[in-house]
Protein backbone atom coordinates (compact mmCIF):
# COMPACT_ATOMS: atom_id res chain seq x y z
CA UNK A 1 0.00 0.00 0.00
CA UNK A 2 1.42 3.71 -0.80
CA UNK A 3 2.11 5.46 2.21
CA UNK A 4 1.44 8.77 0.49
CA UNK A 5 -0.31 11.20 2.85
CA UNK A 6 -0.90 15.03 2.41
CA UNK A 7 -0.48 16.55 6.00
CA UNK A 8 -2.19 20.13 6.88
CA UNK A 9 -0.31 23.06 8.91
CA UNK A 10 -1.79 25.32 11.28
CA UNK A 11 -1.48 28.58 10.38
CA UNK A 12 -0.30 29.81 13.28
CA UNK A 13 -0.33 28.58 17.21
CA UNK A 14 -0.95 30.50 20.05
CA UNK A 15 0.54 30.02 23.60
CA UNK A 16 -0.29 30.48 27.17
CA UNK A 17 -2.91 31.54 29.26
CA UNK A 18 -5.54 31.27 26.56
CA UNK A 19 -9.31 31.72 28.33
CA UNK A 20 -9.63 34.84 26.69
CA UNK A 21 -9.66 33.49 23.44
CA UNK A 22 -13.51 33.94 21.63
CA UNK A 23 -12.90 29.51 20.47
CA UNK A 24 -11.90 28.97 24.29
CA UNK A 25 -14.82 31.13 25.74
CA UNK A 26 -17.36 29.32 23.70
CA UNK A 27 -15.61 25.96 24.99
CA UNK A 28 -15.53 26.53 28.28
CA UNK A 29 -19.61 28.14 28.11
CA UNK A 30 -20.67 25.49 26.48
CA UNK A 31 -18.97 22.74 28.33
CA UNK A 32 -19.53 23.99 31.97
CA UNK A 33 -20.85 21.04 33.41
CA UNK A 34 -17.92 18.62 32.02
CA UNK A 35 -14.62 18.04 33.63
CA UNK A 36 -12.52 20.33 30.80
CA UNK A 37 -9.11 22.21 30.99
CA UNK A 38 -8.44 25.36 29.39
CA UNK A 39 -6.33 24.96 26.57
CA UNK A 40 -2.75 26.77 26.75
CA UNK A 41 -2.16 25.93 23.07
CA UNK A 42 -4.25 27.11 20.27
CA UNK A 43 -3.80 25.98 16.51
CA UNK A 44 -5.12 28.55 14.03
CA UNK A 45 -6.82 25.65 11.25
CA UNK A 46 -8.50 28.40 8.91
CA UNK A 47 -9.44 32.19 9.55
CA UNK A 48 -11.51 33.64 7.29
CA UNK A 49 -13.24 36.84 7.50
CA UNK A 50 -16.95 34.96 8.39
CA UNK A 51 -15.56 31.48 9.10
CA UNK A 52 -12.63 30.27 11.56
CA UNK A 53 -11.64 26.81 12.88
CA UNK A 54 -9.20 26.16 15.72
CA UNK A 55 -7.41 23.23 17.12
CA UNK A 56 -8.22 23.48 21.38
CA UNK A 57 -4.96 21.34 22.61
CA UNK A 58 -6.07 19.33 25.67
CA UNK A 59 -9.32 21.07 26.53
CA UNK A 60 -11.49 17.45 25.82
CA UNK A 61 -13.16 15.76 28.94
CA UNK A 62 -10.00 13.12 28.63
CA UNK A 63 -7.58 15.29 27.50
CA UNK A 64 -7.99 15.08 23.77
CA UNK A 65 -8.46 18.18 21.62
CA UNK A 66 -11.04 19.69 20.62
CA UNK A 67 -12.01 21.52 17.29
CA UNK A 68 -13.87 24.59 17.82
CA UNK A 69 -15.49 26.06 14.51
CA UNK A 70 -17.11 29.28 13.87
CA UNK A 71 -19.70 29.74 11.25
CA UNK A 72 -22.60 32.12 10.44
CA UNK A 73 -25.62 31.02 11.65
CA UNK A 74 -27.11 29.53 8.41
CA UNK A 75 -24.20 27.14 7.91
CA UNK A 76 -24.22 26.37 11.18
CA UNK A 77 -27.78 25.23 11.06
CA UNK A 78 -26.83 22.91 7.78
CA UNK A 79 -23.78 21.54 9.93
CA UNK A 80 -25.95 20.98 12.55
CA UNK A 81 -28.62 19.22 10.43
CA UNK A 82 -25.59 16.65 9.33
CA UNK A 83 -24.37 16.10 12.18
CA UNK A 84 -27.11 15.44 14.61
CA UNK A 85 -29.64 13.89 12.17
CA UNK A 86 -28.01 12.31 9.34
CA UNK A 87 -24.45 11.18 10.15
CA UNK A 88 -25.44 8.99 13.04
CA UNK A 89 -28.44 7.43 10.86
CA UNK A 90 -25.44 5.98 7.74
CA UNK A 91 -22.68 3.65 8.05
CA UNK A 92 -19.19 5.55 8.14
CA UNK A 93 -17.01 6.73 10.33
CA UNK A 94 -17.33 10.99 11.57
CA UNK A 95 -16.12 12.55 13.78
CA UNK A 96 -17.51 12.75 17.22
CA UNK A 97 -19.86 15.84 17.73
CA UNK A 98 -20.28 17.29 20.81
CA UNK A 99 -22.92 19.96 19.77
CA UNK A 100 -23.03 23.50 19.56
CA UNK A 101 -22.86 27.05 21.12
CA UNK A 102 -23.95 30.49 20.47
CA UNK A 103 -21.78 33.01 19.96
CA UNK A 104 -21.71 35.35 22.81
CA UNK A 105 -23.16 38.80 22.00
CA UNK A 106 -24.00 37.41 18.75
CA UNK A 107 -27.16 36.03 16.73
CA UNK A 108 -24.83 35.61 13.44
CA UNK A 109 -22.56 33.58 14.28
CA UNK A 110 -22.32 29.43 16.02
CA UNK A 111 -19.61 27.62 17.64
CA UNK A 112 -19.47 24.29 16.73
CA UNK A 113 -17.27 21.49 18.63
CA UNK A 114 -16.22 18.23 16.73
CA UNK A 115 -13.41 15.46 17.49
CA UNK A 116 -10.01 16.41 16.44
CA UNK A 117 -9.11 13.85 13.52
CA UNK A 118 -6.00 14.78 13.38
CA UNK A 119 -3.80 17.08 9.97
CA UNK A 120 -3.29 13.68 7.68
CA UNK A 121 -5.40 14.45 4.34
CA UNK A 122 -6.85 12.77 1.47
CA UNK A 123 -3.75 12.39 -1.50
CA UNK A 124 -5.68 12.26 -4.96
CA UNK A 125 -2.17 9.92 -5.82
CA UNK A 126 -2.57 7.41 -3.79
CA UNK A 127 -5.21 4.61 -4.89
CA UNK A 128 -5.67 3.28 -1.64
CA UNK A 129 -7.11 6.96 -0.40
CA UNK A 130 -9.17 7.18 -3.47
CA UNK A 131 -10.44 3.63 -2.84
CA UNK A 132 -11.77 4.66 0.36
CA UNK A 133 -13.33 7.42 -0.82
CA UNK A 134 -15.34 5.91 -3.21
CA UNK A 135 -16.57 3.15 -0.42
CA UNK A 136 -17.56 5.96 2.45
CA UNK A 137 -19.33 8.13 -0.06
CA UNK A 138 -20.86 5.43 -1.92
CA UNK A 139 -22.00 4.41 1.67
CA UNK A 140 -23.23 8.01 2.62
CA UNK A 141 -24.73 8.49 -0.44
CA UNK A 142 -27.26 5.30 -0.33
CA UNK A 143 -28.33 5.73 2.90
CA UNK A 144 -28.82 9.11 3.45
CA UNK A 145 -31.13 9.12 0.15
CA UNK A 146 -33.39 7.49 2.87
CA UNK A 147 -33.35 9.70 5.57
CA UNK A 148 -35.98 12.68 5.85
CA UNK A 149 -33.57 15.21 7.25
CA UNK A 150 -31.49 15.51 4.55
CA UNK A 151 -34.80 16.70 2.46
CA UNK A 152 -34.47 19.97 4.86
CA UNK A 153 -31.48 20.60 3.37
CA UNK A 154 -30.53 23.50 0.65
CA UNK A 155 -30.23 22.48 -3.09
CA UNK A 156 -26.90 20.35 -3.67
CA UNK A 157 -27.85 18.90 -7.16
CA UNK A 158 -27.00 21.23 -10.47
CA UNK A 159 -29.59 23.76 -9.86
CA UNK A 160 -27.39 25.41 -7.46
CA UNK A 161 -24.75 25.84 -10.30
CA UNK A 162 -26.99 27.94 -12.44
CA UNK A 163 -26.65 30.36 -10.23
CA UNK A 164 -22.80 29.88 -10.49
CA UNK A 165 -22.71 30.35 -13.68
CA UNK A 166 -25.04 33.37 -14.34
CA UNK A 167 -22.90 35.51 -11.47
CA UNK A 168 -19.57 34.09 -13.24
CA UNK A 169 -20.83 35.26 -16.71
CA UNK A 170 -22.16 38.65 -15.45
CA UNK A 171 -19.03 39.64 -13.45
CA UNK A 172 -16.36 38.38 -16.52
CA UNK A 173 -18.82 40.15 -19.32
CA UNK A 174 -18.51 43.58 -16.71
CA UNK A 175 -14.61 42.72 -16.98
CA UNK A 176 -14.44 42.79 -20.12
CA UNK A 177 -14.19 46.46 -20.18
CA UNK A 178 -11.12 46.25 -17.31
CA UNK A 179 -8.52 48.31 -19.87
CA UNK A 180 -5.96 46.75 -17.72
CA UNK A 181 -6.57 43.09 -19.49
CA UNK A 182 -4.18 43.15 -21.98
CA UNK A 183 -5.39 41.52 -25.90
CA UNK A 184 -4.59 37.53 -24.30
CA UNK A 185 -6.76 38.01 -21.04
CA UNK A 186 -10.14 39.67 -23.09
CA UNK A 187 -9.75 36.81 -25.46
CA UNK A 188 -9.67 34.43 -22.54
CA UNK A 189 -12.73 36.01 -20.69
CA UNK A 190 -14.22 35.58 -24.56
CA UNK A 191 -13.92 32.00 -24.52
CA UNK A 192 -14.82 31.73 -21.01
CA UNK A 193 -18.28 33.54 -21.65
CA UNK A 194 -19.04 31.38 -25.08
CA UNK A 195 -18.19 28.18 -23.28
CA UNK A 196 -20.72 29.28 -20.18
CA UNK A 197 -23.35 30.29 -22.83
CA UNK A 198 -23.09 26.70 -24.56
CA UNK A 199 -23.35 25.15 -21.42
CA UNK A 200 -26.39 27.65 -20.45
CA UNK A 201 -28.23 25.86 -23.53
CA UNK A 202 -27.25 22.31 -22.91
CA UNK A 203 -28.27 22.61 -19.66
CA UNK A 204 -31.24 19.98 -19.79
CA UNK A 205 -28.24 17.72 -21.00
CA UNK A 206 -26.59 18.40 -17.63
CA UNK A 207 -29.22 17.38 -15.20
CA UNK A 208 -30.86 14.52 -17.70
CA UNK A 209 -26.73 13.02 -17.54
CA UNK A 210 -27.95 12.55 -13.82
CA UNK A 211 -31.04 11.23 -13.60
CA UNK A 212 -29.97 7.67 -13.13
CA UNK A 213 -29.35 8.57 -9.74
CA UNK A 214 -31.63 9.35 -6.59
CA UNK A 215 -31.52 12.16 -5.07
CA UNK A 216 -29.48 11.98 -1.82
CA UNK A 217 -27.16 14.12 0.68
CA UNK A 218 -24.33 15.93 -1.35
CA UNK A 219 -21.20 17.27 0.75
CA UNK A 220 -20.83 19.75 -2.09
CA UNK A 221 -16.55 20.15 -1.07
CA UNK A 222 -15.14 16.75 -1.35
CA UNK A 223 -11.20 18.05 -1.92
CA UNK A 224 -8.54 17.49 -0.01
CA UNK A 225 -8.61 20.32 3.00
CA UNK A 226 -12.10 17.87 4.29
CA UNK A 227 -10.92 14.53 4.06
CA UNK A 228 -9.17 13.64 6.59
CA UNK A 229 -7.08 9.94 6.30
CA UNK A 230 -5.45 8.27 9.93
CA UNK A 231 -4.51 5.32 10.90
CA UNK A 232 -7.10 2.21 12.05
CA UNK A 233 -6.82 -1.01 13.65
CA UNK A 234 -6.60 -2.74 10.69
CA UNK A 235 -6.62 -0.15 7.95
CA UNK A 236 -6.49 3.66 7.24
CA UNK A 237 -9.98 5.12 8.27
CA UNK A 238 -11.61 7.66 6.43
CA UNK A 239 -13.97 10.40 6.83
CA UNK A 240 -15.43 13.60 5.43
CA UNK A 241 -15.36 16.97 7.29
CA UNK A 242 -16.71 20.65 6.96
CA UNK A 243 -20.82 20.20 5.73
CA UNK A 244 -21.22 24.10 5.50
CA UNK A 245 -22.01 23.67 1.85
CA UNK A 246 -23.97 20.11 2.03
CA UNK A 247 -27.64 19.93 0.11
CA UNK A 248 -30.12 17.55 -1.14
CA UNK A 249 -30.05 16.75 -4.52
CA UNK A 250 -28.04 14.77 -7.78
CA UNK A 251 -25.02 14.31 -6.14
CA UNK A 252 -23.08 14.76 -9.98
CA UNK A 253 -20.05 17.15 -7.41
CA UNK A 254 -19.40 14.26 -4.98
CA UNK A 255 -17.74 12.29 -7.66
CA UNK A 256 -14.61 13.55 -9.43
CA UNK A 257 -12.13 12.56 -6.58
CA UNK A 258 -13.15 8.94 -6.39
CA UNK A 259 -12.59 5.25 -7.28
CA UNK A 260 -15.46 5.32 -9.60
CA UNK A 261 -15.22 1.74 -9.74
CA UNK A 262 -15.33 0.88 -6.01
CA UNK A 263 -18.10 3.75 -5.45
CA UNK A 264 -20.45 1.87 -7.98
CA UNK A 265 -19.66 -1.50 -6.00
CA UNK A 266 -21.32 0.24 -3.29
CA UNK A 267 -24.25 2.10 -4.55
CA UNK A 268 -24.85 -0.18 -7.70
CA UNK A 269 -26.61 -2.79 -5.24
CA UNK A 270 -28.60 -0.56 -3.97
CA UNK A 271 -29.61 1.05 -6.54
CA UNK A 272 -29.64 -1.13 -9.93
CA UNK A 273 -30.26 1.23 -12.52
CA UNK A 274 -27.20 3.37 -11.94
CA UNK A 275 -24.57 1.65 -14.23
CA UNK A 276 -20.33 2.09 -14.52
CA UNK A 277 -20.84 4.32 -17.18
CA UNK A 278 -23.72 6.48 -15.09
CA UNK A 279 -21.11 7.39 -12.81
CA UNK A 280 -18.84 8.21 -15.25
CA UNK A 281 -20.67 10.46 -16.97
CA UNK A 282 -22.50 12.03 -13.68
CA UNK A 283 -18.07 12.67 -12.57
CA UNK A 284 -17.58 14.71 -15.58
CA UNK A 285 -20.78 16.67 -14.92
CA UNK A 286 -19.80 17.18 -11.47
CA UNK A 287 -16.60 18.01 -12.78
CA UNK A 288 -18.22 20.71 -15.11
CA UNK A 289 -20.00 21.90 -12.34
CA UNK A 290 -16.75 22.40 -10.20
CA UNK A 291 -15.35 24.71 -12.68
CA UNK A 292 -18.41 26.54 -12.71
CA UNK A 293 -18.21 27.58 -9.34
CA UNK A 294 -14.64 27.98 -9.45
CA UNK A 295 -14.76 30.33 -12.41
CA UNK A 296 -17.73 32.69 -10.06
CA UNK A 297 -15.43 32.92 -7.18
CA UNK A 298 -12.10 33.97 -9.29
CA UNK A 299 -14.28 36.39 -11.80
CA UNK A 300 -14.87 39.38 -9.27
CA UNK A 301 -10.76 39.19 -9.39
CA UNK A 302 -10.38 40.19 -13.01
CA UNK A 303 -11.92 43.78 -12.39
CA UNK A 304 -9.05 45.32 -10.57
CA UNK A 305 -6.97 47.81 -12.72
CA UNK A 306 -3.84 47.32 -11.89
CA UNK A 307 -2.22 44.79 -14.62
CA UNK A 308 0.02 43.03 -12.09
CA UNK A 309 -2.92 41.74 -9.88
CA UNK A 310 -4.62 40.03 -12.85
CA UNK A 311 -1.82 37.58 -13.15
CA UNK A 312 -3.10 35.24 -10.55
CA UNK A 313 -6.86 35.18 -11.49
CA UNK A 314 -5.93 34.87 -15.37
CA UNK A 315 -4.06 32.22 -14.28
CA UNK A 316 -6.66 29.98 -12.91
CA UNK A 317 -9.43 31.32 -14.75
CA UNK A 318 -6.97 29.87 -17.90
CA UNK A 319 -6.45 26.03 -15.83
CA UNK A 320 -10.83 25.97 -14.85
CA UNK A 321 -11.81 26.32 -18.35
CA UNK A 322 -9.24 23.67 -19.32
CA UNK A 323 -10.82 21.36 -16.82
CA UNK A 324 -14.20 22.44 -17.81
CA UNK A 325 -13.60 21.86 -21.53
CA UNK A 326 -12.03 18.34 -20.61
CA UNK A 327 -15.10 17.26 -18.58
CA UNK A 328 -17.25 18.71 -21.42
CA UNK A 329 -15.79 16.44 -23.60
CA UNK A 330 -15.81 13.83 -21.35
CA UNK A 331 -19.64 14.36 -21.19
CA UNK A 332 -19.84 13.78 -24.88
CA UNK A 333 -21.09 16.56 -27.76
CA UNK A 334 -20.84 19.34 -25.94
CA UNK A 335 -17.76 21.05 -27.12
Amino acid sequence: MSETVSRARPRAVLWGKLGWHPAAEAWSAFAANEMTATPEIIEVLRKGKKSATYRLVGAGPSGESIIAQRSPAVRAAIERTVHEDILPHVPVRAPRYYGSWPESGSEEFVWIFLEDMGDDRFAATNPVHRSLAGRWVGALHVAAAKIPAARRLPDGGPGRYVRHLHSGRDTLRRNLKNAALDPEGVALLDRVVASLDSIERAWSRFENACNAFPRTLVHGDIQRKNIHVRSGANAPQLCLIDWETAGWGLPAVDLPKLDLTVYHTVVGAAWPRVGLDDVHRVAAVGTALQQVAAIDWVSPELGDERPVYLVRPLSWLRVYHERLVNALRDIGGMV
